[in-house]
C-alpha cells in the first residue's frame, strides 16, 4: 500500500540525537507513512540505532547508507526513493512538536486542493519561533523546510534540489513553488517542528544564492510581494561583492550583479555606479 506520507531524513554521525528524532515520528497518531534515512557513511552508532529501529517493525524503513556529495545529495537520493504522495524533510536533531502534526496536516490537505502546505518551526536551543505566515516573510527572509510538506508532483516542476547552493537550496525549490501561480500553497497556524540549531543552515550563510536571490524574485514575479525591495536587492548585492572578494564562484557572481545595475530596480543610478566599480576593483584584486 503507499504510505501518504514520505519523511526524508539525511544523516551523518547523527547518533547522539536520530532517536529522539525517530520517537518523535513512531509517536504520531497518524501511521500511512514510511521513512527514508539516508546516511553519507557515518562512523558513530547511527547505523546501529537504525538497525533497531528496524528490526521493531514499527514504521516503514528505506535505509542507505553511501558517500554523498553533501545534505542536498542525500535529500535528493530520498526523493527518488520515496513512494509517499507527500514528502517532508527533517534532520537527524529534529523533532516533530506534537503527536498529532501528521494527522492535522493529513486532514487539511484531503478537505483542500493544495500543493504545499507549511506551518510554525521552532529552534530547539534557542527556543525563536517562526511563523512564516505572510507571501513576504516566505519570499524576503527564508522558511524553514522542518515546516514544509510538498506534494510529490511537485518535484515534477521543480527538479531536485541543486548541489551548488550548499546550505539554501532547500529555500530555492520552495521559492520555485510559490513563485509559480499554478501551485496552490497554504500556511497553518500549527506548531510542525523544533529544529536542530547545529546544522549547516544554522552555522554557514549561502552567498552563492543569495547573490541571486534578488534576480531569482525579479525574474519569477515574485519580488511584487516583497514589501522592502531595497534592502533584499541591497542584500544580494553585498553577496555578490563578498563572492568577488573570496574568489568564489565570480562567474556567477558577475551575472547576477550586471542584472542588478542594469535592470529596473530599487538602485539609484550613483549606487549602480558605485556597485560595478567596487565588483570591478574585488575581482581584479581577487585575479592577483
Amino acid at each position: 500500500m503507499t504510505p501518504f506520507f514520505s519523511i526524508i531524513i539525511p544523516l551523518y554521525n547523527s547518533g547522539k540525537t536520530l532517536q529522539q528524532t525517530l520517537d518523535s515520528i513512531t509517536r504520531q497518531t497518524f501511521k500511512s507513512l514510511e521513512l527514508v534515512l539516508v546516511d553519507g557513511g557515518s562512523v558513530d552508532d547511527t547505523q546501529f540505532i537504525v538497525s533497531n529501529f528496524r528490526k521493531a517493525g514499527k514504521t516503514a524503513v528505506q535505509f542507505i547508507s553511501e558517500p554523498d556529495k553533501g545534505i542536498y545529495d542525500a535529500m535528493n537520493k530520498g526523493i527518488d526513493l520515496a513512494k509517499g504522495q507527500w514528502l517532508y524533510f527533517m534532520g537527524g536533531d529534529d523533532l516533530l512538536a506534537e503527536n498529532v502534526v501528521l494527522q492535522t496536516i493529513y486532514e487539511v490537505i484531503e478537505n483542500q486542493n493544495i500543493d504545499l502546505i507549511y506551518g510554525n518551526v521552532t529552534g530547539i536551543t534557542s527556543g525563536t519561533k517562526y511563523a512564516d505566515d505572510t507571501p513576504n516573510k516566505v519570499l524576503s527572509r527564508g522558511i524553514h523546510h522542518q515546516g514544509v510538506f510538498y506534494k510529490r508532483e511537485i518535484f515534477n516542476y521543480t527538479g531536485n534540489y541543486r548541489l551548488d547552493f550548499k546550505v539554501a537550496a532547500d529555500y530555492h525549490l520552495t521559492l520555485k513553488v510559490f513563485c509559480n501561480t499554478v501551485f496552490a500553497t497554504k500556511y497553518i497556524n500549527t506548531n510542525i517542528a523544533y529544529f536542530g540549531e547545529a546544522g549547516l543552515s544554522s552555522t554557514m550563510y549561502d552567498y552563492r544564492f543569495y547573490s541571486y536571490h534578488y534576480r531569482f524574485l525579479a525574474k519569477n514575479k515574485g519580488v511584487e510581494q516583497v514589501e522592502d525591495k531595497l534592502s533584499l536587492i541591497n542584500q544580494s548585492v553585498y553577496c555578490c561583492l563578498y563572492l568577488a572578494r573570496q574568489k568564489q564562484s565570480i562567474g556567477f557572481a558577475w551575472i547576477n550583479i550586471l542584472y542588478y545595475v542594469t535592470m529596473p530596480n530599487p538602485l539609484g543610478i550613483a549606487q549602480r555606479i558605485k556597485t560595478f566599480l567596487r565588483m570591478l576593483a574585488w575581482t581584479i584584486k581577487s585575479s592577483k
